[in-house]
């Protein structure tokens, strides 16, 4: 699709929006974060301050829904990493599987890997704990031993 057609796309998403009365209400705000997504590919730093604009809600209420749905994302990223930070998985080395993550993907403060095809992101339990340590790639979760060499597991991927 070309960029114009993309630029339309989201010019009349954000005008059907716009127009409604129930604009700022969480159901609302989540349709409109889709729709964009489908055309964009995520919700950028200038769409989000357009959807702010748009429907009248806060900056922070609008982190809160994008922390809520995690379909909805804001880079567009190929894989998503959840990493366990919890109890069971720290005292299993978890965090030093999270240290050689960042490091083997070159992960910035923002959670992105250098090239741009991961995110970072951490989580008190994934609710696996008598197989930790653990982590969730794309959903699906990798523990123990398929954590011992982090290169491998990434080749896989």
């Amino acid at each position: 699709m070309s960029e114009n057609r993309k630029q339309e796309q989201i010019e009349e998403i954000f005008s059907y929006y716009g127009n409604q009365k129930d604009k700022s209400t969480q159901e609302m705000v989540v349709a409109l974060l889709k729709e964009l997504q489908e055309v964009e590919g995520c919700i950028s730093i200038g769409l989000r301050k357009r959807v702010v604009e748009v429907t009248g809600i806060t900056e922070n209420f609008l982190n809160c829904i994008i922390k809520m749905y995690p379909s909805i994302k804001e880079s567009a990223n190929v894989h998503e990493i959840i990493a366990c930070t919890g109890e069971r998985c720290g005292n299993k080395n978890g965090m030093e599987i999270l240290r050689n993550i960042k490091k083997e993907l070159g992960i910035g403060k923002d959670g992105m890997s250098r090239d741009g095809n991961f995110k970072l992101q951490t989580r008190n339990c994934l609710k696996q704990c008598r197989t930790a340590p653990n982590l969730m790639i794309d959903g699906k979760i990798y523990s123990g031993q398929e954590l011992e060499d982090i290169k491998k597991l990434f080749q896989k991927i």
